[in-house]
C-alpha cells in the first residue's frame, strides 16, 4: 500500500528551494542593492545562479557538476571540434576521468549521464534548445534526449517563453518527459523593481527532471 497517494510529495522541496534563493538575494541587496542606479543585474544573476548550482550539486547525489568537454575514439575518428560544455554530470562510479584541472574535465560521454547547462538570461529558446539537441546527438544519445537539460535564471515573463511550438500539440518547454524534446527550466520572473519571482511549475518541474534523467543504466565493464 503506497502511503502518499495524492500526497505533493515535492511541494516542500520547491518551497525551500524558492524560500532559500530569496533569503539569500535578501542578503545579497546589502552590497548589491536593487535600486536601478545602483545596481548591478548581472551581479545579482551571476549570484542565483551560483545558488542553484548549489541545490543541483545536492540532486544529482554522488555525481558530479562539472566542465569541459567529451572525448572519445569515435569523436576523435569524426575530426569535429571539441564543443565547451558547461554542466556536465559525470557519475564517478561508473568509469574515471580522462584528464582534469579543479573543475573542467575531459571525459568519455560513457561515464556522464547527463548535461544540464546554466544560463543567466536567454534570448531565444529555440535557440538554446537547438544547442542542447546538438550535445545530444554528438554526446549523449546512448541516453533519451531530455537527458540534455537547460536552466535559465530568470526572464521578464517565464510563462510565456517558456511556451514550445516545436511539436504538433504546444507543450512548455520543461516539460521533461515529452519524447523529442530537450527541457528548459525559467525559475524566476525577474520584476522591473529587480526582484525575483519564482515560477514553481518550472522549479518542481526541474527537480522532478534531475532525478529522473541524471541515471546510467549501461554497464561498460
Amino acid at each position: 500500500m503506497d502511503l502518499f497517494i495524492g500526497d505533493d510529495i515535492l511541494k516542500d522541496a520547491v518551497k525551500a528551494f524558492a524560500e532559500t534563493v530569496a533569503l539569500k538575494v535578501r542578503q545579497l541587496r546589502r552590497f548589491v542593492p536593487k535600486e536601478k542606479a545602483l545596481t548591478n543585474s548581472d551581479l545579482t544573476g551571476a549570484f542565483i545562479e551560483e545558488l542553484v548550482r548549489g541545490f543541483i550539486r545536492n540532486w544529482i547525489r554522488q555525481q558530479l557538476l562539472l566542465h569541459g568537454t567529451f572525448h572519445s575514439e569515435k569523436l576523435e575518428k569524426a575530426g569535429e571540434k571539441p564543443l565547451q560544455i558547461d554542466g556536465i554530470i559525470y557519475d564517478p562510479k561508473k568509469g574515471p576521468l580522462t584528464l582534469r584541472e579543479g573543475d573542467f574535465v575531459v571525459v568519455h560521454p560513457a561515464f556522464c549521464s547527463a548535461v544540464i547547462e546554466i544560463k543567466m538570461t536567454v534570448s531565444d529558446m529555440r535557440v538554446f534548445e537547438d544547442r542542447l539537441r546538438y550535445i545530444h546527438a554528438h554526446y549523449l544519445n546512448q541516453h533519451p534526449s531530455n537527458h540534455a537539460m537547460g536552466v535559465v535564471i530568470a526572464a521578464k515573463d517565464p510563462e510565456k517563453v517558456s511556451q514550445c511550438s516545436l511539436f504538433k500539440e504546444d507543450v512548455p518547454f520543461h516539460n521533461y518527459w515529452t519524447g523529442g524534446l530537450c527541457p528548459i527550466f525559467v525559475l524566476f520572473k525577474e520584476t522591473d523593481d529587480g526582484e525575483y519571482e519564482p515560477f514553481y511549475e518550472a522549479i518542481e518541474a526541474m527537480i522532478c527532471a534531475i532525478y529522473r534523467n541524471t541515471t546510467i543504466n549501461a554497464k561498460y565493464f
